[in-house]
């Protein structure tokens, strides 16, 4: 399997801190089932930007000591990249790190609590640069939770979404573990990540919360989210979009969410 997401690069952002927890990270991961791990560091456009050189220079380090212990995981450099106006302007001036490093598709992330309004202009631009948009956990951003039908319009605009697996053990809270399980149902869901930061305390847990997707989507749409669209990005590929998505489950979220306000308020007024 091919981790999307992890924050492995010890002493760059709030993941790993030093390379004795990189390496114990590893080892879990590969535990789990991984074979390839590509390191997605946080980049801001401020003053703690993280450039391409800085991060393969630190995949590198990390390449090496994973190599040196022993453990059979490829390490590649990547970046989780937060979203801000002038993003395709940078990667045209190779400023962001892609996904391998390919320039095909660009790993990004949104403001945990608000959709920022230039979002799908910054989505259009990428794609005119012909570089694919890949948005990081969407089940965890609580404009998403409370409109999950904009990931349907993005979708059918060709943006691809990865799912941190750990939503699926309530990591996040109950809201973010079933908007992630009607993500994985309704087919809008493209790749999975550990979005690893620190070694798990409990072992196993990695391995059962991927479980937990397998037994959502089956054995052939997990190894197509785990190994093959994956693949296909590093190979600089096209990945297939999964065609008609499903938007039953989505309305039926929208529906359960404004029922629950009105209870709420209900309550609150009496």
């Amino acid at each position: 399997m091919i981790d999307t997401h992890s924050h492995i690069l010890p002493g760059v952002d709030d993941g790993s801190k030093n390379i004795d927890e990189t390496l114990g990270i590893v080892r879990q991961l590969h535990e789990a089932g991984f074979k390839t791990l590509i390191a997605t560091p946080h980049v801001l456009e401020g003053a703690s930007y993280l450039s391409p050189a800085e991060i393969l220079a630190a995949t590198e380090l990390v390449r090496q000591a994973v190599a040196e212990e022993g453990i059979p995981v490829e390490i590649l450099p990547g970046a989780e990249n937060y979203i801000f106006p002038d993003m395709a302007k940078w990667v045209r001036a190779e400023k962001l790190m892609t996904l391998g490093n390919t320039g095909k598709y660009l790993l990004l992330e949104l403001p945990l609590f608000e959709i920022p309004h230039y979002t799908d202009q910054v989505f259009f631009e990428l794609q005119v640069e012909r570089v694919t948009p890949i948005l990081a956990h969407p089940e965890r951003y609580k404009g998403l939770i409370d409109e999950p039908e904009r990931l349907l319009e993005w979708a059918k605009k060709g943006v691809l979404f990865q799912l941190d697996y750990m939503s699926l053990s309530g990591k996040y809270g109950p809201k973010s573990k079933e908007l992630a399980e009607t993500l994985l149902r309704s087919d809008l869901i493209h790749f999975v990540g550990s979005d690893a930061h620190r070694v798990s305390r409990r072992e196993g847990s990695n391995r059962e919360a991927l479980q937990s997707v397998q037994e959502i989507v089956g054995e052939g749409k997990f190894r197509d989210l785990t190994v093959t669209n994956p693949q296909r990005v590093l190979d600089g590929d096209a990945v297939q979009s999964g065609g008609e998505y499903s938007q039953k489950e989505l309305v039926l979220m929208k529906t359960k969410e404004k029922r629950k306000r009105k209870g709420f308020w209900a309550r609150f007024r009496s």
